[in-house]
């Protein structure tokens, strides 16, 4: 029996079920953890789907995403948790208090700086998208693939690939995106969903931020930074500044690109890298973690510290990349 028919096949024997998302919820992880719960649903258990910081607007499209709670109610308990890429626990924020004394620990990941918690643990860091690697759960648990599930998982699968640009896409990827496309999700609107549905406050706060552009290291760094100033000058909620870092990452020359944002409790930082540099060392470097790149962190201290601080990180990075021998980079993907 393979780890994920062994982990559906325990999730079958729990009465409640907690799923839970990594703090910054992306893409991958809501439609991941609504995919599986709505399984769980179909077969007449109950689940509840928490993210310690919500749902951003741009994935409310999602089905059923009205149901994912911010704060866990009291006196519910569960016998099963289920960690959605987390690399850690911690990274499911406050929520995460809510998994101690809960009997089994389901860790599903494919992120490499997991540490292997859990009393199961499904780990793929050959997956382009934790969409992947739930996927073959889901199945088990619920036979049939309805067109909510499907788009629930093609808009994990869509949005952590970067619409399929990324070096981590493999066959894999365009074949369950081909299933998902059958059963009746529909990548037009998905993606019309979640990157150009933008208000006009959106493309303002854009505008702002892009006109505080600076570049560092020859050009090879892109960065700039979204205030609370900027954002009532502007009209536009933080969760509205989402895609002005894949801009930065589109400038020719370009090699790693951080938009910093000014939140109240600290500082939250975007990072994307092109190939041949990893996002990820600089974010876990920093406190942070993800994929090579697509990357983040939060630092405690002023802007500009931040700012300084993650420069410095970046440079290491870059140093290294450009001392390593073709054997120590990790190697190309083909497909």
């Amino acid at each position: 029996m393979d780890q994920a028919t062994r982990i559906a096949e325990a999730l079958q024997s729990r009465r409640n079920v907690l799923i839970l998302n990594h703090v910054s919820p992306d893409g991958d992880s809501l439609g991941s953890t609504l995919a599986l719960a709505r399984a769980l649903w179909a077969r007449g258990q109950r689940a509840l789907v928490g993210s310690a910081e919500g749902v951003p607007e741009m994935y409310r499209f999602l089905p059923e995403s009205d149901r994912i709670v911010t704060v866990v109610p009291a006196g519910e308990t569960f016998d099963g948790v289920v960690f959605m890429e987390c690399s850690t626990p911690e990274r499911a924020g406050g929520l995460a208090s809510c998994a101690v004394g809960v009997p089994m620990w389901v860790n599903i990941d494919h992120h490499v700086s997991n540490t292997g918690y859990g009393d199961l643990v499904l780990l793929e860091t050959d997956a382009a998208a934790v969409a992947e690697v739930v996927w073959p759960i889901i199945r088990v648990l619920h036979r049939s693939l309805d067109v909510d599930t499907a788009t629930c998982l093609l808009t994990a699968l869509l949005t952590d690939t970067g619409s399929f640009r990324h070096a981590s896409v493999t066959p894999r990827s365009f074949r369950l995106a081909a299933e998902l496309v059958s059963a009746g999700a529909s990548p037009t609107a998905i993606y019309r969903w979640v990157y150009e549905d933008r208000t006009p406050a959106a493309i303002r706060l854009a505008g702002a931020a892009l006109s505080r552009l600076a570049l560092a290291e020859d050009g090879r760094v892109a960065w700039t930074a979204v205030t609370q100033a900027m954002l009532r000058e502007t009209g536009a909620a933080m969760e509205e500044s989402e895609g002005i870092v894949g801009t930065l990452i589109a400038i020719k020359g370009v090699l790693v690109a951080l938009l910093f944002k000014e939140e109240p409790e600290g500082i939250h930082v975007s990072l994307r890298a092109q190939e041949g540099i990893r996002a990820n060392v600089i974010a876990e470097a920093l406190g942070g973690g993800g994929h090579a790149a697509a990357a983040g962190f939060t630092a405690r201290e002023p802007l500009d510290d931040a700012v300084r601080r993650a420069l410095a990180v970046v440079h290491t990075e870059l140093s290294a990349s450009a001392t390593a021998s073709p054997s120590d980079r990790p190697p190309e993907r083909t497909i």
